[in-house]
């Protein structure tokens, strides 16, 4: 009876198949012979059973039909067949490569000798290797279809790393498409991409040849996680200084040949922005390399890409100067609103703004049109060395840090301060 109703269930749909068991259980309750913890335990097995038997006789085998089209062509009829398509494979990449537009020849270039190499190994090795399996009459220990497949996907994996790499080259293409305008950072952002897309394209070529050989698809996919967990854990430290450098190709911070400054290293000039680390040059010559990631952290100054270098002065003149002050700042003022390499956009100011206890003082605020550090200081070094110049043709003078000393009233000659003064008197030639 257990088999019987076993037969019933997996003929009947899969929506009725509920109130059939129901009706099937209450049935055993008008049965002494029926025992229904053992119907029950009989149904599930023998259903699991009849329900795989039949899911693979009405469901199709996608990788059996692959491997039955691979075996197909280790006979020789399909030797003739694959014989055939490489010599059309052959021609038509000749004829692209020869006429093509644009893209044409370099896409038959990168992928001819891929392709040819790898399909005309996967078809005669493939042939080979089943030839032998016929003369041993045993299965070798790696199935020939295996082999042939595998051989396809390897050549697959390649011509697509060579394709890729091809188009990476096309330099305008990258430079419309990501808008770079250095040659360095275009190169610099070509390589990365590169490496990151062969990187890919050969993990992706790994787990087709595992599941070619049979790891199931759920296998390579917990594989393929569990390692980029462990990967992501192991290489914390190289991961954070990988996309920071990737950080430094889209943000571009600075270029190579830049003078950057970063808090706790030494000033100096970018020589090479590399995947891990960047390598600058101090100015005493020494090479200072620096994880990128540090870029992503700390505060990076670039005077290379100033608009401006500013000239900031406090001119200390004397108090008896106070009368000519006017005259100074006004002709100060006027050099530096005539004066060719002062940027005239900027801010000029030229101001007496400060009494000092010595000296009155006067702030001189303006912007040079160069950015670059050598010619910075030589301009500065001009404007106060004429600024010098008009102070002593106004007849004025630079001041300097200095002390009056003055006797205490009601006290007599007799006292230190005016001993002192009249050695300072009597010795006044010596000074």
């Amino acid at each position: 009876m257990h088999l019987c109703l076993v037969d019933q269930l997996v003929e009947t749909p899969l929506l009725d198949q509920t109130i059939f068991l129901r009706e099937a259980y209450l049935a055993l309750d008008d049965c002494d012979c029926c025992d229904k913890g053992s119907f029950i335990s009989t149904l599930i097995q023998l259903s699991s059973v009849r329900f795989a038997q039949t899911r693979s006789s009405r469901m199709p085998n996608t990788q059996q039909e692959l491997l039955n089209k691979i075996d197909f062509f280790q006979s020789q009829e399909g030797i003739l067949v694959g014989t055939v398509f490489l010599a059309v494979l052959w021609l038509i990449l000749v004829l692209l490569d020869k006429y093509g537009r644009r893209i044409g020849p370099l896409v038959a270039r990168s992928i001819r000798r891929p392709l040819l190499l790898g399909f005309s190994s996967a078809l005669y090795l493939g042939w080979l290797l089943h030839l032998l399996e016929l003369q041993a009459k045993a299965l070798l220990p790696i199935k020939s279809s295996a082999v042939s497949t595998a051989l396809v996907v390897i050549a697959l994996g390649w011509a697509t790393i060579n394709l890729g790499r091809a188009l990476l080259l096309q330099s305008n293409r990258i430079q419309l498409w990501l808008k770079v305008e250095d040659p360095r950072d275009e190169a610099m952002l070509t390589t990365l991409l590169d490496r990151v897309f062969t990187i890919g394209v050969i993990v992706l070529t790994i787990a087709a040849l595992m599941v070619t050989f049979g790891v199931s698809t759920a296998a390579v996919g917990a594989l393929l996680g569990g390692a980029g967990i462990g990967l992501g854990f192991g290489t914390q430290q190289i991961s954070q200084n990988f996309l920071a450098g990737f950080m430094l190709f889209f943000t571009r911070p600075f270029s190579e040949g830049d003078w950057i400054s970063v808090s706790s290293f030494d000033d100096g000039t970018v020589e090479k922005i590399g995947w891990y680390h960047t390598r600058i040059r101090t100015f005493d010559r020494r090479p200072l390399y620096i994880p990128n990631s540090i870029f992503a952290t700390t505060p990076i100054e670039n005077p290379g890409r100033m608009y401006n270098r500013r000239i900031k002065a406090s001119i200390s003149l004397r108090y008896e100067d106070l009368p000519r002050i006017e005259a100074i700042t006004k002709n100060v003022r006027s050099l530096l609103l005539n004066h060719p390499d002062i940027d005239q956009k900027q801010s000029i100011l030229v101001n007496f703004n400060e009494w000092d206890s010595s000296s009155i003082n006067m702030m001189v605020y303006c912007f040079t049109k160069t950015t670059v550090w050598k010619d910075w200081l030589d301009i500065q070094q001009e404007v106060f060395l004429q600024i010098a110049d008009i102070v002593q043709k106004a007849g004025g003078d630079f001041a300097f840090n200095c002390t009056t000393l003055y006797p205490a009233p009601n006290l007599n000659g007799d006292n230190p301060i005016s001993r002192l003064g009249d050695d300072l008197k009597s010795n006044r030639s010596l000074l």
